[in-house]
């Protein structure tokens, strides 16, 4: 795994922030971020980009899972691990306060990740199952019934924000003059100004815990749904930051001399899902088969990402995952076999009358129209229904739809995607899929941590969603941002939504 000794990078990280006692930075400016609206503002369950963004900024986590994927600490100052690997002793950060000034304790901790396991989040993918206590007011100790050699990920999960104990409505807009008293974190950032679909104010946490930080006065969060109506924003001055950049628009601001453009090596992709439980579009293994024999992934790579991207498998890991990667021998294309394994699966000679759901992100939409034409070869006729972000996700949209093409953003480590949307019932289990074989193999991969073993699951996960999976993934991509001179110290995170502000200066 990428953070097999945590103790290294607590040893590391507070060296540094030993560093900076005593160094007063100067606050102000104000940074403007364009990103499409959030709809699920819960800490537990918003999932989207601009949703964890939201939460990020107002609230703290445990550790923090940094831009390459290493474990730094927040909340948790250290973190010790039983000689078996099931018990977890976290030492938390003295003198933190929330921002209506309460303090801080083990308590919060106990309720938030509590909290988890009643709404069933989807950090349980990584988490699953355990008991936390508080040992004391500083000292919080998770409890495992075997190892999980993703549980650090978890506690990091984009999830697992730290709430107050007894918070009953966190995000939740209240009635009388203190509209944000449900938004109360530890964050860097209090809320002061939300306007559901247009935007988000917050100030800068005069009594934030880590000294010095944040940098800046004010951060201004624009929603804006539209990706290209992002691009004239940052373009015309209106906002400073945008993430998400559809790689055919690159060179659009690539020509800004006043714009620089941020590139992360990611697994971001494209899911184009087919739902396979009973009287569903993709119940029969052949008219999953014909997806994808009718689907031409490097006309796609090559037409619409002029060949940046990296063909995929069919399944969610790629070339960044190292040794978690396995080349399959790739699919071929083939729309004439298509054709005929829909007349093996139906008796008829097409199948049509489908709505394909893609959502509006990146050039999805634009994907769709190929896909739409290719699978016309194919023998399979459908409708392109391009969804907006906040409504395809907002409203569950994507978990029931027949067709639908998802977007995947990074994930630290693989195993999220297999535990979140692929095994039995999980929380993001769009495709609706079932396989035994599938879940038990996952299971065991949570508990593997030499990444040998690991490996050879993973490539036996691998071998099954060629054989049978219900999902297409045309290809993996960068993940590409842009920021205005005089914006300085942004890391953009591989998760964009995770992309941490605190030490953000803003200058002319």
């Amino acid at each position: 795994m990428k953070a097999s000794n945590p103790r290294i990078f607590i040893a590391v990280i507070l060296t540094l922030l030993v560093g900076m006692a005593g160094v007063t930075q100067a606050q102000g400016g104000t940074l403007r971020v364009g990103i499409n609206a959030p709809e699920v503002l819960d800490p537990a369950l918003g999932s989207a980009d601009s949703e964890i963004m939201f939460n990020r900024n107002i609230y703290d986590y445990l550790i923090e899972i940094l831009p390459d994927g290493n474990l730094a600490p927040s909340l948790a100052a250290s973190w010790d691990i039983s000689e078996d690997g099931q018990t977890y002793t976290f030492t938390l950060v003295d003198g933190v306060t929330f921002h209506d000034g309460s303090p801080f304790t083990a308590a919060d901790v106990v309720f938030t990740f509590n909290r988890l396991k009643e709404l069933d989040s989807a950090a349980l993918g990584l988490l699953r199952d355990f008991e936390v206590t508080a040992a004391d007011d500083l000292t919080v100790v998770f409890t495992l019934p075997e190892t999980n050699a993703d549980f650090l990920f978890g506690v990091g999960s984009n999830f697992a924000a730290i709430i107050k104990d007894g918070t009953a409505s966190p995000n939740v807009l209240a009635e009388g003059d203190n509209p944000y008293v449900n938004f109360n974190g530890t964050g860097p950032f209090v809320l002061t100004d939300y306007r559901p679909g247009e935007s988000a104010t917050l100030s800068a946490n005069t009594s934030y815990w880590r000294e010095g930080e944040p940098r800046i006065s004010t951060l201004e969060i624009l929603y804006i749904d539209d990706p290209l109506a992002q691009i004239d924003a940052i373009r015309s001055g209106v906002v400073d930051v945008i993430f998400r950049i559809p790689l055919d628009q690159l060179p659009t601001l690539e020509a800004e001399e006043s714009i620089n453009i941020i590139q992360k090596t990611t697994n971001l992709h494209p899911v184009v899902r087919l739902r396979a439980d009973a009287g569903h579009l993709g119940e029969d293994v052949r008219i999953r088969e014909a997806f994808k024999l009718a689907t031409d992934r490097n006309q796609i790579n090559e037409l619409l990402l002029d060949g940046l991207g990296t063909v995929a498998n069919n399944d969610p890991v790629s070339p960044v995952y190292g040794p978690f990667y396995h080349e399959l021998p790739q699919p071929e294309y083939d729309p004439a076999r298509a054709c005929e394994l829909i007349q093996e699966a139906t008796g008829q000679e097409r199948l049509g009358n489908i709505t394909f759901y893609v959502v509006e992100a990146f050039n999805y939409p634009d994907v769709g129209i190929v896909l739409q034409q290719q699978w016309a070869s194919g023998c399979i006729d459908v409708e392109v229904q391009v969804r907006p972000e906040n409504i395809y996700y907002g409203s569950n949209e994507w978990m029931e739809v027949d067709l639908g093409l998802t977007g995947w953003g990074h994930r630290p480590v693989p195993q999220s995607y297999f535990a979140e949307a692929y095994v039995t019932g999980g929380p993001f289990n769009e495709s609706h899929w079932s396989n035994p074989t599938l879940d038990a193999l996952v299971a065991e991969a949570a508990r593997t941590a030499d990444i040998a073993a690991r490996s050879a699951i993973y490539r036996e996960i691998a071998e099954i969603f060629a054989a049978e999976g219900p999902i297409i993934i045309p290809f993996f991509t960068p993940v590409i941002g842009a920021v205005v001179q005089g914006v300085d110290g942004l890391d953009m995170h591989t998760f964009p939504g995770r992309t941490d502000f605190r030490t953000v200066t803003v200058t002319g």
